[in-house]
């Protein structure tokens, strides 16, 4: 006679059923299939053992983890599926495994959640320290780097994580805003500073109408009054206190145009840099010596007088690197004219990769050296701008290189 009941179901007309276990009440799983009780008892005993293998697969993977809390919730969901699983087997066995398994992983986010919390805690002191440094660029720096590792721990204890999570947040908030406000003060200061600029070169216009003590007086107050104001962008400034200086100069009448011809010195330095004349030395000497003579009055003129000594510097800065690599090489006049170029390149390219490692120090200084208005003073601002001028001469001069 065909079996009809084993320790853990039965079947009864025609049906399979489970027996009940912990709180789960007896209940039909299925049917008999070609009248084979026995068979039909088999295949869900056969579903249990698949259900066994899922179990045993996840505590394997339990425990070789590192991070066993990413596991709890498919823990969860299969001690769910234990009450509607249809099969035949000891469900009370695989609920207690799964329910140690829940239990080992709980105390360890317990254990973490408490390690959490005290990292967090000096996280909150750390960029409290942080936000009152006096320099923004690097307490900006070091708050994205705290906000990082914050970023990257996991929850503190329930009881105390919404409160240092707000803790934390109001803080750097508050910092970001305090920066915001410090950079729009000093925008506005410097558009203040460019309408006061401004406003005394219109000043200066009328001291042509002026004559003795009176003028002298005049002159001196509108130097003071120039001296006393912020600093703005160079490029704004420039054009500013070119003109205020000419406006100032006794005997100066404003408007005449000047009467220097610039287009040969033009013509010969454009002809050097595209190669179709040797490099004259001299005549580059001479050049400077005309060109600080030329005074130029219109944006446009002085805009010129700019690009020929800046296209002077690429061209000594042209000679300077071919005499180096003469030095570097003793047989370098009997090289091809790719292969000394190449050599050339490399040179440049050293001596750009340390300027631009001067230029990001000579950065980071005026940055330290800034005043608590933002302002930097005149000989760390000259010293930043020179340099930026030797890097962008040695790219200019690669750039030129590489492309003949």
């Amino acid at each position: 006679m065909a079996a009809t009941e084993t320790a853990y179901g039965y079947v009864k007309d025609g049906k399979v059923f489970l027996k009940s276990w912990g709180d789960s009440q007896e209940r039909e799983i299925g049917e008999v299939k070609d009248e084979n009780p026995e068979a039909s008892l088999q295949y869900f005993e056969e579903r249990f053992e698949d259900l066994v293998t899922k179990v045993q697969e996840l505590e394997a993977l339990i425990t070789e983890s590192t991070n066993k809390g990413s596991f709890l919730m498919k823990l969860l969901h299969m001690k769910e599926v234990l009450g509607t699983h249809d099969g035949l087997g000891d469900y009370q066995l695989l609920l207690d495994r799964l329910t140690a398994q829940e239990s080992l992983i709980n105390d360890i986010i317990a254990k973490n959640r408490e390690k959490n919390t005290e990292i967090k805690k000096a996280l909150i002191e750390e960029v409290k320290v942080a936000v009152e440094k006096i320099n923004w660029k690097e307490a900006t720096v070091e708050i994205h780097d705290i906000k990082t590792r914050w970023i990257k721990t996991g929850n503190a204890v329930e009881e105390e994580n919404e409160q240092l999570e707000e803790a934390f947040w109001s803080v750097v908030q508050a910092f970001f805003e305090k920066k915001k406000a410090f950079y729009e003060d000093k925008r506005r200061l410097m558009d203040k500073a460019k309408e006061s600029y401004a406003a005394l070169v219109e000043e200066a216009k009328k001291i042509n109408n002026l004559h003795g003590k009176e003028r002298f007086q005049k002159v001196k107050q509108l130097k003071d009054e120039w001296a006393a104001l912020g600093n703005i962008p160079k490029e704004e400034y420039s054009p500013l206190i070119d003109e205020f200086n000419k406006l100032l100069k006794p005997g100066v009448k404003h408007g005449k145009k000047p009467v220097m011809d610039i287009q040969p010195i033009q013509k010969s330095i454009n002809q050097m840099i595209e190669g179709e004349i040797p490099i004259d030395g001299k005549a580059l000497d001479q050049f400077k010596g005309a060109l600080r003579g030329y005074n130029p009055v219109d944006h446009k003129s002085r805009s010129d007088k700019r690009e020929l000594f800046a296209k002077m510097q690429l061209l000594k800065e042209r000679t300077f690197i071919q005499g180096l690599a003469r030095k570097k090489r003793s047989n370098y006049s009997e090289l091809s004219e790719k292969e000394q170029a190449d050599i050339q390149i490399k040179l440049l390219e050293d001596l750009l990769r340390r300027d631009k490692e001067d230029l990001k120090q000579y950065s980071e200084n005026a940055e330290k050296f800034a005043t608590a208005s933002g302002q930097i003073s005149p000989l760390v601002e000259k010293q930043l701008h020179q340099q930026k001028s030797k890097v962008a001469v040695k790219e200019q001069l690669l750039a030129l290189l590489k492309k003949s």
